[in-house]
Protein backbone atom coordinates (compact mmCIF):
# COMPACT_ATOMS: atom_id res chain seq x y z
CA UNK A 1 0.00 0.00 0.00
CA UNK A 2 1.02 3.57 -0.60
CA UNK A 3 -0.53 6.95 -1.28
CA UNK A 4 -1.54 5.90 -4.78
CA UNK A 5 -4.01 3.52 -3.06
CA UNK A 6 -5.83 6.57 -1.69
CA UNK A 7 -5.43 8.72 -4.82
CA UNK A 8 -6.69 5.77 -6.88
CA UNK A 9 -10.08 6.10 -5.21
CA UNK A 10 -10.61 9.45 -6.90
CA UNK A 11 -11.97 9.51 -10.41
CA UNK A 12 -12.28 12.56 -12.63
CA UNK A 13 -15.72 13.33 -11.16
CA UNK A 14 -14.40 13.42 -7.57
CA UNK A 15 -11.33 15.49 -8.51
CA UNK A 16 -13.58 17.92 -10.37
CA UNK A 17 -15.86 18.27 -7.34
CA UNK A 18 -12.85 18.86 -5.07
CA UNK A 19 -11.51 21.42 -7.53
CA UNK A 20 -14.82 23.28 -7.58
CA UNK A 21 -15.07 23.30 -3.76
CA UNK A 22 -11.50 24.58 -3.41
CA UNK A 23 -11.61 27.01 -6.35
CA UNK A 24 -8.76 25.26 -8.18
CA UNK A 25 -8.18 23.58 -11.51
CA UNK A 26 -7.63 19.81 -11.59
CA UNK A 27 -3.83 20.05 -11.79
CA UNK A 28 -3.71 22.38 -8.79
CA UNK A 29 -6.03 20.04 -6.88
CA UNK A 30 -3.80 17.03 -7.56
CA UNK A 31 -0.72 19.02 -6.55
CA UNK A 32 -2.43 20.09 -3.32
CA UNK A 33 -3.58 16.52 -2.63
CA UNK A 34 -0.13 15.05 -3.15
CA UNK A 35 1.11 17.50 -0.51
CA UNK A 36 -1.89 17.18 1.84
CA UNK A 37 -2.09 13.38 2.03
CA UNK A 38 1.45 12.68 3.26
CA UNK A 39 1.28 15.66 5.61
CA UNK A 40 -1.90 14.40 7.28
CA UNK A 41 -0.64 10.81 7.38
CA UNK A 42 2.69 11.90 8.82
CA UNK A 43 0.96 13.95 11.51
CA UNK A 44 -1.25 10.93 12.33
CA UNK A 45 1.88 8.76 12.48
CA UNK A 46 3.43 11.22 14.94
CA UNK A 47 0.26 11.22 17.03
CA UNK A 48 0.27 7.42 17.11
CA UNK A 49 3.72 7.29 18.72
CA UNK A 50 2.29 7.35 22.26
CA UNK A 51 0.06 4.69 23.82
CA UNK A 52 -2.68 7.28 24.37
CA UNK A 53 -2.40 8.52 20.80
CA UNK A 54 -2.69 4.97 19.42
CA UNK A 55 -5.71 4.29 21.60
CA UNK A 56 -7.42 7.55 20.62
CA UNK A 57 -6.78 7.03 16.91
CA UNK A 58 -7.96 3.41 17.04
CA UNK A 59 -11.10 4.54 18.89
CA UNK A 60 -11.81 7.24 16.33
CA UNK A 61 -11.40 4.74 13.48
CA UNK A 62 -13.77 2.28 15.16
CA UNK A 63 -16.37 4.86 16.22
CA UNK A 64 -16.45 7.46 13.50
CA UNK A 65 -14.45 6.33 10.48
CA UNK A 66 -15.44 2.80 9.47
CA UNK A 67 -14.79 3.40 5.78
CA UNK A 68 -18.42 3.75 4.74
CA UNK A 69 -17.62 7.22 3.37
CA UNK A 70 -15.69 5.44 0.60
CA UNK A 71 -18.90 3.77 -0.62
CA UNK A 72 -20.26 7.11 -1.86
CA UNK A 73 -17.32 9.39 -2.56
CA UNK A 74 -19.26 11.47 -5.05
CA UNK A 75 -21.90 12.17 -2.40
CA UNK A 76 -19.19 13.03 0.12
CA UNK A 77 -17.63 15.57 -2.24
CA UNK A 78 -21.05 17.12 -2.84
CA UNK A 79 -21.15 17.93 0.89
CA UNK A 80 -17.61 17.44 2.32
CA UNK A 81 -18.50 19.17 5.59
CA UNK A 82 -20.27 15.95 6.62
CA UNK A 83 -16.84 14.32 6.99
CA UNK A 84 -15.82 16.67 9.82
CA UNK A 85 -12.48 17.51 8.21
CA UNK A 86 -12.11 20.55 10.47
CA UNK A 87 -12.41 18.36 13.57
CA UNK A 88 -9.96 15.78 12.23
CA UNK A 89 -7.43 18.48 11.41
CA UNK A 90 -7.89 20.02 14.87
CA UNK A 91 -6.91 16.67 16.45
CA UNK A 92 -4.18 15.99 13.90
CA UNK A 93 -2.48 19.35 13.36
CA UNK A 94 -3.70 21.23 16.42
CA UNK A 95 -2.84 24.89 16.71
CA UNK A 96 -0.35 24.61 13.84
CA UNK A 97 -3.00 24.21 11.14
CA UNK A 98 -2.69 27.75 9.77
CA UNK A 99 1.08 27.44 9.68
CA UNK A 100 0.84 24.07 7.91
CA UNK A 101 -1.56 25.50 5.34
CA UNK A 102 0.76 28.43 4.70
CA UNK A 103 3.83 26.26 4.26
CA UNK A 104 2.04 23.79 1.96
CA UNK A 105 0.65 26.75 0.03
CA UNK A 106 4.15 28.09 -0.52
CA UNK A 107 5.41 24.71 -1.69
CA UNK A 108 2.55 23.95 -4.08
CA UNK A 109 1.66 27.44 -5.29
CA UNK A 110 -1.94 26.88 -4.16
CA UNK A 111 -3.31 29.72 -2.00
CA UNK A 112 -3.65 28.83 1.69
CA UNK A 113 -7.46 29.15 1.71
CA UNK A 114 -7.75 26.57 -1.07
CA UNK A 115 -5.12 24.40 0.61
CA UNK A 116 -7.23 24.48 3.79
CA UNK A 117 -10.25 23.25 1.84
CA UNK A 118 -8.20 20.44 0.28
CA UNK A 119 -6.91 19.43 3.73
CA UNK A 120 -10.48 19.41 5.08
CA UNK A 121 -11.59 17.10 2.27
CA UNK A 122 -8.49 14.90 2.40
CA UNK A 123 -8.64 14.28 6.17
CA UNK A 124 -11.98 12.39 6.19
CA UNK A 125 -10.88 10.49 3.10
CA UNK A 126 -7.71 9.34 4.86
CA UNK A 127 -9.56 8.44 8.05
CA UNK A 128 -12.17 6.45 6.10
CA UNK A 129 -9.45 4.58 4.23
CA UNK A 130 -7.53 3.85 7.43
CA UNK A 131 -10.77 2.74 9.11
CA UNK A 132 -11.57 0.33 6.31
CA UNK A 133 -8.02 -1.05 6.30
CA UNK A 134 -8.11 -1.44 10.09
CA UNK A 135 -11.37 -3.38 9.84
CA UNK A 136 -10.40 -5.55 6.88
CA UNK A 137 -7.00 -6.43 8.34
CA UNK A 138 -8.17 -6.64 11.97
CA UNK A 139 -5.54 -4.11 13.08
CA UNK A 140 -5.44 -3.53 16.83
CA UNK A 141 -4.53 -0.19 18.39
CA UNK A 142 -0.86 -1.19 18.79
CA UNK A 143 -0.66 -1.72 14.99
CA UNK A 144 -2.05 1.66 13.97
CA UNK A 145 1.39 3.23 13.51
CA UNK A 146 2.44 0.37 11.22
CA UNK A 147 -0.77 0.71 9.21
CA UNK A 148 -0.08 4.42 8.67
CA UNK A 149 3.56 3.69 7.84
CA UNK A 150 2.44 1.30 5.09
CA UNK A 151 0.94 4.28 3.26
CA UNK A 152 3.93 6.52 3.77
CA UNK A 153 6.38 3.91 2.53
CA UNK A 154 9.91 4.94 1.80
CA UNK A 155 9.77 6.02 -1.80
CA UNK A 156 8.83 9.05 -3.76
CA UNK A 157 5.26 9.76 -4.66
CA UNK A 158 4.26 9.48 -8.30
CA UNK A 159 4.10 13.24 -8.82
CA UNK A 160 7.41 15.05 -9.05
CA UNK A 161 6.45 17.91 -6.78
CA UNK A 162 9.37 17.80 -4.38
CA UNK A 163 7.60 15.80 -1.68
CA UNK A 164 9.60 12.72 -0.79
CA UNK A 165 7.29 10.74 1.45
CA UNK A 166 10.11 8.86 3.15
CA UNK A 167 11.80 12.12 4.06
CA UNK A 168 8.52 13.56 5.30
CA UNK A 169 7.95 10.57 7.57
CA UNK A 170 11.48 10.73 8.97
CA UNK A 171 11.38 14.47 9.58
CA UNK A 172 8.07 14.46 11.45
CA UNK A 173 8.03 11.13 13.25
CA UNK A 174 11.66 11.27 14.35
CA UNK A 175 11.63 15.01 15.03
CA UNK A 176 12.75 15.43 18.62
CA UNK A 177 11.60 19.04 18.87
CA UNK A 178 9.55 21.48 16.94
CA UNK A 179 6.56 19.25 16.18
CA UNK A 180 4.76 19.83 12.91
CA UNK A 181 6.40 23.24 12.45
CA UNK A 182 9.87 21.69 12.66
CA UNK A 183 8.79 18.95 10.30
CA UNK A 184 7.44 21.35 7.70
CA UNK A 185 10.35 23.73 8.16
CA UNK A 186 12.71 20.88 7.34
CA UNK A 187 10.53 19.75 4.48
CA UNK A 188 10.45 23.18 2.92
CA UNK A 189 14.04 24.07 3.70
CA UNK A 190 13.17 26.71 6.28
Amino acid sequence: MDLSSILGLLGDNEVEKMSNKAGLDKNQTMSALTAALPTILTALKGNSQSKLGKKQLAGALERDHDGSLLDNLSGFFDNPEQGNGKGILKHTLGSRRTEVEGMLSQKTGVDSGSMGKILEMAAPLIMAYLGRQKQQNNVQSNGIGDLISSFLGGGNDSQDNGFDIGDIANMFVNNKKGGIAGFLGGLLGK
